[in-house]
């Protein structure tokens, strides 16, 4: 059983389209709306989507994890994220599914393709790949070639067994960084592979990338 976890927020633009064509690739789309004020809920719903649904938003970390445990206690045996904004291409889902033979965890790297965002946002996303890479494997970890391109990207795959063994504590976007910690810690064999984003995306902010970097040195030294 495929299952796509689709979190979101206000995005009633686009979240109908992107269930639509979720669903040809998988067996169920779950959409997790984190504390919308418009109708996102409801055309996810319409367009076939089970739903979850927050009464106040609580974060992308929240809404991933309660789209996880939903899946895994009704018989998931792959789970794909996806974001709702249109930046990444349900159609693309396959390449991900088939990319989990022989691995635990498949992530799609944004700077192996093309990646429309802001320059001040770049600079954020490499700072925090160069802190999560040295937290989850460390320097040794660039000498082995372990380290990651794009620890921030949200379209990711994972094998069940898999993402039953990382504890998830992430409430924001520091649950990114965290999945590759944990992939680290418990020795799961993570691959990227390209990924084409199709418009201009917000990026990481200088708030977020503060939080995520502080979020991962509590975790790395269990503070």
């Amino acid at each position: 059983m495929i299952f796509a976890v689709i979190p979101g927020y206000n995005e009633e633009n686009t979240i109908g389209d992107i269930v639509r064509r979720a669903k040809k690739y998988v067996d169920v789309v779950v959409y997790v709306d984190d504390g919308s004020e418009d109708r996102s809920a409801g055309i996810a719903r319409r367009n076939g989507a089970k739903v979850i649904r927050f009464r106040r938003n609580m974060g992308k970390g929240w809404a991933l994890r309660a789209g996880f445990s939903f899946a895994l206690r009704n018989g998931a045996d792959v789970i794909v994220a996806l974001d709702s904004d249109g930046q990444h291409n349900p159609e693309e889902i396959p390449r991900f599914v088939e990319a989990l033979k022989g691995y635990d965890m498949i992530i799609g790297s944004r700077y192996a393709g093309r990646f429309y965002t802001f320059p001040r946002n770049v600079i954020g996303n490499f700072g925090l790949n160069f802190i999560t890479n040295f937290f989850s494997y460390g320097p040794q970890g660039l000498l082995r070639h372990q380290w990651l391109g794009d620890t921030q990207s949200g379209f990711r795959a994972f094998k069940a067994d898999a993402l039953r063994k990382m504890k998830l504590t992430g409430k924001r976007y520091e649950i990114e960084g965290e999945m590759v910690y944990e992939a680290a810690v418990n020795n799961l064999k993570v691959k990227e592979i390209s990924l084409r984003v199709p418009i201009r995306v917000k990026g990481v902010t200088i708030k977020d990338g503060v939080r995520n970097a502080i979020f991962m040195f509590k975790k790395r030294f269990r503070l």
